[in-house]
């Protein structure tokens, strides 16, 4: 009985391949084909052969199962599968992925499709969604639109007369809160506060007028937990900058820096900086802190021409305040502070016999000096003994010595603030021949009543110019008059060319003899820079 079921069942199997090669494949190859032509409009032949490549597995397995009948339907799914298979196998070759492999291998079927209208269809379909996107395009313009023109009608309605009874807009509430606020009623004031944080809006200045109303209320450490609290989840926009503002000084200034540096267009983040370094927070501003503010306030001022204030604030009484006070306080440090926020260090030469004498000015209380030549060890100028009431710590030394042979060099400067801030270098260039000559010079125009003097002397009258020899350095000639307020007479003496003040000796002449009717005496000096004194007159004091 099973030799003869065999050979019933191999019989079946015979035909049924038979009748499945020729009806089954000639069915999917023209189905196969017609999906092909249909490319344009979808992946027709893609989804037939994962239907029929799903089919045939779920069949092949029942039919093993023992469900023997099911064999006809296993061979049309399998057919199916491989043919279908084929065609998107060409599908994929090059120039077949858009309008199928038969349209692409025979130039008439290209045009049987446009003739059917499915190229068209498809462009259609691509145009429809251009469509979709510029009307998406065009309501988020709308809705950006809109929101400045809510923006502009809260602020033309924002604190405009008495109490709303039945708030309904952001500003409603918010207008509610402020005057509920004025008013002492501060329960209802924070409901209202509370309705307007509600609406999400990218408005800094409730949240400001909040947090001052919550610390008058329940203190610094308490008005930053209600907040927190109340915020609890809203990670980005104003308030997280808000939370930036909560933080302890240590945190806040160089988090706030982070902030404006990321956003630099957002002109409150520079106007809070600087009032972290202004005078009322201060009480006292070193000038480093002066500069700090006066470029935190020109950062404000140029990122609120650009527009980075206005749009984050509804109260517009607000955005004035804070226009006016930074445009007064920039106008006071440029008046008052100006020159001495670039150069607060200013250094001038002496001579004398044993070298140079640099004195220093520095335009605010210091703690320490330092100095050195270029590339040289910084040391201290040390202590002067005095103590100094604004710093409560000693005077620095505010001078200090270079050799007599010092040559051309750069003179670099720097100093503690009364905060102990490292402030410079500031560069200074000393040249030695120029320096003398300018340091003698300031002597000699600061000393105009020692230049000569008279003596009696073995019955002759003596005019000396002990003084003038002994800076002659900066000296190229001088003229005297005798009894006369025109000085035409030269006085001769050896040049001097080195640096420093220049050595007496019995060469070097001091001193002319002249008649004793002279009663008094002008003098005048040119100098080697071709400049010339005032004349100075000196009357005989017998």
């Amino acid at each position: 009985m099973s030799v003869i079921q065999s050979l019933t069942n191999r019989a079946v199997f015979q035909s049924l391949r038979s009748t499945t090669l020729a009806i089954t494949g000639s069915a999917c190859t023209i189905g196969g084909l017609v999906a092909d032509v249909l490319q344009p409009v979808a992946p027709f032949a893609s989804y037939l052969f994962v239907i029929a490549a799903f089919a045939f597995v779920i069949l092949l397995i029942i039919y093993w199962r023992g469900k023997e009948e099911l064999l006809g339907a296993v061979a049309f799914s399998g057919v199916a599968a491989g043919v279908f298979g084929l065609i998107v196998l060409f599908q994929s070759s090059e120039g077949a992925e858009e309008n199928g492999f038969v349209a692409s291998t025979f130039p008439g079927v290209a045009e049987l499709q446009a003739s059917l209208g499915i190229i068209d269809q498809k462009l259609d379909g691509i145009y429809q969604d251009t469509q979709s996107l510029r009307e998406s395009a065009d309501r988020i313009e709308d809705n950006q639109a809109q929101v400045m023109r809510t923006l502009e009608e809260m602020r033309a309605t924002f604190a405009s007369g008495g109490l709303i009874d039945s708030p309904r807009s952001p500003e409603d509430h918010y207008h509610n809160a402020r005057l509920q606020e004025l008013g002492g009623d501060y329960s209802a004031a924070r409901r209202s506060y509370i309705s307007y944080f509600a609406s999400d809006l990218p408005l800094l200045d409730p949240h400001l007028r909040f947090l001052a109303f919550l610390k008058v209320q329940e203190g610094t450490a308490g008005a930053r937990e209600t907040y927190m609290t109340l915020m609890a989840g809203k990670t980005e926009g104003i308030p997280a900058y808000v939370r930036l503002i909560l933080l302890d000084a240590r945190q806040r200034v160089p988090r706030l820096e982070a902030y404006a540096a990321e956003n630099p267009d957002f002109a409150p983040t520079f106007y809070h900086l600087s009032e972290e370094v202004s005078e009322r927070r201060l009480g006292f501003q070193t000038l480093a802190n002066k500069r700090a503010e006066r470029d935190y306030l020109a950062a404000f001022q140029s990122a609120d021409e650009a527009g980075g204030l206005l749009k984050h604030m509804i109260d517009q009484s607000l955005v004035e305040e804070w226009r006016n006070d930074a445009s007064m306080r920039l106008t006071s440090l440029n008046t008052n502070s100006g020159s001495a926020l670039n150069n607060p260090v200013s250094i001038s030469f002496g001579v004398n016999n044993s070298g140079y004498t640099a004195t220093l000015a520095i335009a605010e209380p210091v703690v320490e000096v330092l100095w050195n030549q270029k590339d040289g060890e910084a040391r201290s100028t040390g202590e002067s003994g005095a103590l100094n009431p604004q710093t409560g710590k000693p005077v620095p030394q505010m001078f200090f010595n270079l050799p007599a042979n010092q040559g051309d060099t750069t003179i670099e400067i720097r100093y503690r603030d009364r905060n102990g801030a490292l402030q410079g270098p500031f560069d200074f260039p000393f040249k030695g021949q120029q320096e003398s000559k300018d340091a003698n010079q300031r002597i000699l125009e600061s000393t105009t009543t020692s230049w000569v003097s008279f003596r009696d002397y073995d019955g002759k009258r003596l005019l000396y110019f002990t003084h003038l020899m002994s800076y002659r350095g900066s000296i190229k000639i001088i003229q005297y008059g005798l009894n006369s307020n025109n000085p035409t007479k030269r006085f001769r003496f050896p040049a001097w060319r080195k640096a420093g003040m220049a050595p007496i000796d019995a060469k070097t002449p001091m001193y002319k003899s002249v008649p004793r009717s002279t009663r008094y005496v002008t003098v005048q000096l040119t100098y080697k820079d071709g400049s010339k004194s005032a004349i100075q007159r000196f009357d005989y004091p017998g």
